[in-house]
């Protein structure tokens, strides 16, 4: 009865104003903007796009026990982009963020967020960059993309664009040339649908969404073919704004550690478990010290 409560909830949101409740605000003409209440008594939370708004959902679930098991309103908004969200923790707007490694380390070397927990995935999905093509494509090795068109999910995804031109650099390739177009879609899985339906011959996405999917639907295995995967990386990390006080952070913490398995699973999580900011900060560092890596 309580994870239907829960849900409910994130459906009404506001309509009972003695309980927690979740709101969303995505970037999408057909959802409305949500206003940041004005007392401050609310914890907003950004989610990259590292999912579509739909894929997301498990996403706004958690966000829902979240707000169940902290007492207080919680505040959901998602942006298309990382830029976006990492502006939104930046000016304050937001407190509380859902960033991919890459993004996560350039707001913690630049001083304005800290990295307090990591999801740690099962290992069935590990976090690293994979680069897919169709399996009905002649595709042996990177070679056989030349002319092709090729997808990443966003300038500061670290398995979506900074592992991937990682490897293209090693091999000698520059993806503006080699490539007869690049794209970014802002969220792995649409990378993986646009490879699906022929709009892209190859995509770069991330090992927990991918390898999740698989579990999800094993079909796809027949349709996809990994053509290369990168070694793994620190996973994706919870950040919170660097003056959020620290008593709120232990609540967050200890919301976030005791969170029921169903609520992760689908997001193929095992756990959250308390990170530092260090993992990330090496991350966007290797990134800085990679000739034309910057976006």
């Amino acid at each position: 009865m309580r994870r239907i409560a829960v849900l409910f909830l994130l459906v009404l949101a506001g309509c009972s104003p003695q309980l927690p409740s979740v709101r969303l605000g995505e970037l999408d003409p057909t959802v409305p903007e949500v206003r940041v209440p004005d007392s401050g008594e609310a914890l907003v939370v950004a989610v990259a796009g590292m999912l579509s708004p739909r894929a997301s959902e498990p996403y706004r679930r958690l966000a829902a026990a979240l707000a169940e098991k902290l007492g207080r309103d919680v505040v959901v908004l998602q942006r298309r982009t990382y830029a976006d969200v990492l502006e939104l923790l930046r000016e304050g707007t937001a407190q509380v963020g859902f960033l991919c490694t890459l993004a996560a380390g350039k707001g913690v070397s630049e001083g304005y967020l800290r990295a307090v927990a990591a999801g740690v995935p099962y290992e069935y999905a590990p976090y690293r960059s994979v680069i897919l093509t169709r399996a009905d494509m002649q595709v042996r090795g990177l070679e056989d993309l030349a002319n092709r068109r090729f997808a990443f999910v966003d300038p500061l995804s670290n398995t979506g664009f900074a592992w991937p031109q990682r490897y293209f650099r090693n091999r000698g390739v520059d993806a503006r040339t080699f490539f007869s177009q690049t794209v970014f879609t802002y969220s792995h899985d649409r990378s993986i649908r646009a490879l699906l339906d022929g709009f892209v011959d190859a995509a770069a996405v991330d090992g927990i969404v991918y390898f999740g999917l698989l579990k999800d639907d094993p079909g796809l295995e027949r349709e996809l073919r990994v053509l290369w995967e990168s070694p793994e990386d620190p996973p994706p990390p919870l950040v919170v704004r660097s003056g959020l006080p620290q008593a709120q952070v232990n609540d967050l913490l200890a919301a976030l550690t005791s969170l029921d398995k169903s609520l992760l699973s689908p997001l193929h999580i095992a756990r959250f478990t308390p990170t530092d900011s260090a993992p990330y900060r090496r991350v966007w560092t290797q990134f800085l010290e990679e000739p034309h890596a910057a976006p």
